[in-house]
């Protein structure tokens, strides 16, 4: 029940996107993907025994095909869900291209480990203790690389032993990905 609800709303959207184009108040090739659908997506990868239905069809391609095209205009936590979500769905040259630009990104140092500069914010998905903890799920389920996700643990350890992690919730997703992936 919860997933077709997440479908009709994602439907619902988009057939006020597609009313909206209509309108020429905005355009649909532009970027209309946002933090909602990017959940969406990554809710969905988790239940792909789950069929989409016929009547959702159209709006689950559409945002497949905007999490493809505009990926990179978003926080590396949305991008690093997006990452996940298009590869359990399929995709995985765009996931594998996320990923080499996630190393880009990224910083190393010995005593530290592999990070990237984060911009603390107000929003759930500004959370740098979060956002690594889904880097090393990234790592090790889209790259399958242990020796990255070890560099990643370390980061995220060195924050524990440094400082705090700030909220529950950042312990919780720390203690999850600390234990789940990557050697003991």
């Amino acid at each position: 029940n919860a997933i077709d609800y997440l479908d009709r709303q994602t439907m619902d959207d988009y057939e006020k996107l597609k009313a909206a184009a209509k309108r020429k108040e905005i355009k649909l090739e532009d970027k209309q993907i946002g933090n909602l659908q990017i959940h969406y997506l990554y809710t969905r990868s988790h239940f792909k025994d789950i069929k989409v239905s016929a009547d959702i069809q159209e709006a689950y391609h559409y945002y497949l095909g905007q999490a493809r095209k505009y990926w990179l205009s978003n926080n590396l936590y949305l991008e690093g869900m997006l990452s996940l979500a298009l590869f359990r769905l399929g995709d995985k040259a765009t996931a594998s291209t996320m990923v080499k630009s996630f190393s880009e990104r990224a910083l190393h140092s010995e005593e530290m480990g592999m990070y990237w500069k984060h911009s603390q914010g107000y929003y759930w998905y500004q959370a740098p203790i979060e956002t690594q903890a889904l880097m090393i799920e990234v790592y090790d389920e889209v790259a399958a690389d242990q020796k990255a996700v070890e560099e990643l643990k370390t980061w995220l350890q060195k924050q524990k032993q440094t400082q705090d992690w700030k909220t529950t919730k950042a312990t919780v997703e720390a203690c999850y990905a600390l234990l789940r992936r990557g050697a003991d």
